[in-house]
């Protein structure tokens, strides 16, 4: 009679390794469609969750990673030399370094993009950009920035930077004719001629420099949203480019006459959008009269979609005092 023990024996430990090779594919293939670890970073990067590269996009992100040393930056040109955006979000660094941010003797020439928002950053240095010569968006919205002296050349080595937000970079109540004055020589050293947007919103400003504008020959829009600001004052003479200005929930009763009737009166339709609690009182009419024959401001009592000059010549303003 035929044994067939010795076969059951070969056929039961060819399935084994079929099924260790089998399990070992699929974990392969897991891996291989994991749609996670293709973005996990090289190097030491690689060690945080909270980062990720992409590298079809020349993308590096690293959000609410907590890093408190600024070196962490110079894990970058080693193993991204070509990358074009990269985003440090949401982490306690405080100071930027006194060299240059990604480390000396580093040029990262594709680099169009750099976002180190909500940083706590508080002093910025005047070489942390060096060696970034081609940066078109920088953001440094939500830190504490307070401008020294020694800042003032901060933005020197960014002279292609086409927009800068800079949305509550400036909380810190300190001495602000000395901040304005420093935040207006930090923008002339940079040379920021192809800047077009700039953000100053949510900064509690309750002023603005006067020569704000000046440095920047190529700027369209400015956002001074969410400030405390009750009126504008500007050099008009270095406005003449500009197709919008937000000025959107401030503290606002009336418009400079000299910023009116050389800038606001010669703009497009709704280039100021004003949307501020309307005010009135018995200094107001030169004010309605203007905001009745301009077409320049969209305000908040006419939406936007409603506006019509039958509704502003409807306006009046009644103010009598208490007997």
């Amino acid at each position: 009679m035929l044994n067939l023990k010795p076969v059951n024996r070969i056929l039961s430990i060819l399935c084994q390794i079929i099924a260790v090779s089998w399990t070992s594919d699929a974990y392969t293939s897991m891996q291989e469609i994991d749609p996670n670890s293709k973005y996990t970073c090289k190097g030491p990067l690689g060690e945080f969750p909270a980062c990720a590269c992409n590298e079809m996009d020349l993308e590096i992100s690293c959000i609410n990673a907590q890093f408190v040393d600024t070196d962490v930056f110079k894990n970058v040109p080693t193993y991204y030399k070509g990358i074009s955006k990269i985003t440090f979000h949401g982490n306690n660094f405080q100071d930027l370094p006194d060299d240059p941010l990604f480390g000396e003797n580093v040029v990262l020439d594709g680099l169009t993009v750099l976002n180190i928002s909500a940083n706590y950053i508080v002093n910025l240095n005047s070489k942390a950009l060096r060696g970034l010569p081609n940066i078109r968006i920088l953001d440094l919205s939500n830190n504490e920035i307070v401008l020294r002296p020694e800042d003032v050349y901060f933005l020197s080595h960014t002279p292609k930077i086409t927009h800068l937000y800079l949305r509550r970079a400036f909380t810190s109540l300190v001495n602000r004719t000395i901040q304005f004055d420093l935040m207006v020589r930090m923008f002339y050293n940079g040379k920021l001629h192809n800047l077009q947007y700039i953000d100053l919103s949510f900064n509690y400003l309750t002023s603005v420099p006067y020569n704000l504008p000046c440095p920047f020959p190529a700027l369209t829009k400015i956002d001074f949203r969410q400030n405390l600001l009750q009126s504008l004052a500007m050099n008009t003479s270095c406005l003449q480019g500009i197709e919008s200005i937000d000025l959107s929930r401030n503290h606002f009763n009336d418009l400079d006459k000299n910023f009116r009737d050389n800038f606001a009166n010669s703009v497009p339709a709704n280039s100021l959008l004003m949307r501020n609690s309307f005010h009135c009182d018995c200094n107001s009419a030169d004010y309605i009269q203007w905001i009745r024959s301009t077409n320049a401001v969209c305000h908040s009592f006419f939406p936007l979609k409603e506006q019509s000059t039958r509704e502003k010549v409807a306006i009046i303003c009644i103010y009598s005092e208490s007997p």
